[in-house]
């Protein structure tokens, strides 16, 4: 019996120690990572990734798009500053994407230049106004008080109003006033599509030139356009 379990625990001892050397070949299912390689076809073929290159499809669409700005709106512009305006824009060339629409505003504060006195007297301040690089303007030939006046702007709020007559002494003018004075005036603004991040900055240079107008999501009011 004795001599039976020697023999027995000799052949296991070799048995373990043939495993442990490789000669009985690989039995585990968690092979090590450089031997499971050695056993892959074309192993010398595989080569590491890159971050980008490992970029699953979802990822990648879910870079940055580049800002598109749907429309914008600007205005309101009397004639005179709606000419100049375009002539802007026109460096801009968007064609169809840009349009121009007609508003009718109802103002109550009038910044103007007191009468005159006559037609003669209305001229020559206008001649004055002019030589300032002051063109937005027209001379008052009602029956009203402001008869040969002139009127430089009129604005829905008096914080405009107040906001143009300092614009205005900034440039020299100095006999200019606020009073109240309801007045329908047709303006025009001017609508921008699908402007480009690009497109935006450019904008941005233009309208830096026309501070007393305003930038606005474009109004879902249907307005006539010309």
């Amino acid at each position: 019996m004795l001599r039976f379990f020697f023999w027995s625990l000799l052949l296991l001892n070799a048995f373990l120690l043939a495993f442990n050397l490789g000669y009985l070949g690989h039995w585990s299912l968690d092979t090590h990572e450089p031997e499971r390689l050695k056993m892959q076809h074309h192993a010398d073929q595989l080569k590491p990734l890159s971050a980008s290159e490992a970029m699953t499809p979802a990822e990648a669409g879910n870079e940055k798009k580049p800002e598109i700005i749907a429309c914008l709106e600007v205005g309101n512009f009397l004639q005179a500053e709606a000419t100049r305006m375009e002539d802007k824009l026109k460096t801009l060339a968007l064609g169809e994407r840009q349009s121009r629409i007609n508003v009718t505003e109802v103002a109550t504060h009038m910044v103007f230049i007191p009468s005159q006195g006559s037609k003669e007297g209305a001229d020559k301040k206008a001649g004055e106004l002019r030589r300032l690089g002051i063109n937005d303007f027209y001379i008052v030939q009602d029956q009203s008080n402001l008869r040969w006046g002139i009127s430089m702007g009129v604005f829905k709020t008096e914080e405009a109003a107040k906001l143009h007559l300092n614009n205005l002494s900034n440039k020299g003018v100095r006999s200019a006033r606020i009073g109240p004075r309801t007045v329908s005036t047709n303006k025009f603004a001017y609508q921008l599509h699908t402007l480009t991040a690009e497109e935006k900055t450019k904008y941005d240079a233009i309208k830096a030139e026309f501070p007393a107008q305003e930038n606005r999501n474009c109004q879902t009011t249907a307005y006539s356009r010309s």
